[in-house]
């Protein structure tokens, strides 16, 4: 007579007439261990996670590991820019001057043997860490004004693009003097001056570029957008100028850069 434990896990116990026989269970076969492609599967997962959330944390602004590269739309023919505050001086508003998709770079400085008047900064500047942004945004700093570089007392501002680029005024007025640059000689451009409505005790004044032929002395300037006034274009200034904003971009720091001056100081000039 034989007798089986069914509860026995690892084996059976037969009780027999030639005595006590037990029966082991079949052998499990062994565990299979993983396999070497799923462990590159899921490297790879990893990586890809990392790297996704590094490429976010660069475009939220949080760190700058990458240079930026200039988009494709940099040697195309520019146009008007978009709306868009940049700066203040007391009453007078300075619009972005050249088009967004074109700027390598903004720089706020102080110019050495000249009256500038001191520039209030509208935007975000990209040095600043999470904290600053988080009170510059509850604050309303920003404004939406474009991102920036500021360098000790701004009393200039510096608008990078490259050679060529379409400069729009920078804000509404008439025009006073278009006046050459001269630099050993050579001619670099034009100064223009602009009277702005919103305060005729200043002058705005425009550099780096040159004059549009059909901007004359006299010439009203206009930021509206559907009429937006172009009042020249960007040129190579690097043969005789190391601009401060060269510091900031790729090429050798074109730019075109404003001042607010007193009038008074303007017309002695």
């Amino acid at each position: 007579m034989a007798v089986h434990d069914e509860q026995a896990d690892v084996a059976t116990v037969e009780l027999t007439g030639s005595g006590v026989d037990i029966i082991l269970p079949p052998p499990m076969p062994p565990a299979r261990p993983a396999g070497r492609g799923r462990i590159v599967v899921a490297v790879a997962l990893a990586v890809a996670s990392l790297a996704i959330g590094a490429v976010q944390l660069i475009g939220l602004g949080g760190i700058d590991l990458v240079p930026s590269v200039a988009p494709a739309e940099r040697i195309l023919p520019s146009g008007a820019p978009r709306p868009q505050t940049m700066s203040r001086q007391g009453s007078v508003v300075l619009f972005v001057p050249v088009e967004q998709s074109r700027i390598t770079a903004i720089l706020y400085h102080p110019v050495a043997g000249t009256s500038g008047l001191p520039l209030q900064p509208v935007g975000e500047p990209v040095d600043e860490g999470l904290l600053g942004r988080i009170v510059s945004g509850f604050a309303g700093a920003d404004a939406g004004g474009p991102p920036y570089v500021a360098e000790g007392d701004p009393t200039s501002v510096d608008v990078g693009a490259p050679v060529g680029t379409d400069v729009y005024a920078p804000a509404d007025g008439k025009v006073l003097s278009i006046t050459p640059v001269i630099v050993e000689g050579v001619e670099y451009g034009d100064q223009i001056a602009i009277e702005p409505l919103a305060n005729p005790g200043v002058v705005v004044v425009a550099s780096g570029l040159k004059a549009d032929p059909e901007l004359s002395v006299g010439s009203p300037v206009s930021t509206r957008p559907d009429a937006w006034t172009r009042i020249g274009r960007i040129i190579d200034v690097t043969p005789v100028l190391e601009p401060a904003i060269a510091a900031y971009t790729q090429d050798g720091g074109n730019r075109v850069q404003l001042e607010v001056r007193p009038a008074t100081a303007v017309a002695a000039t």
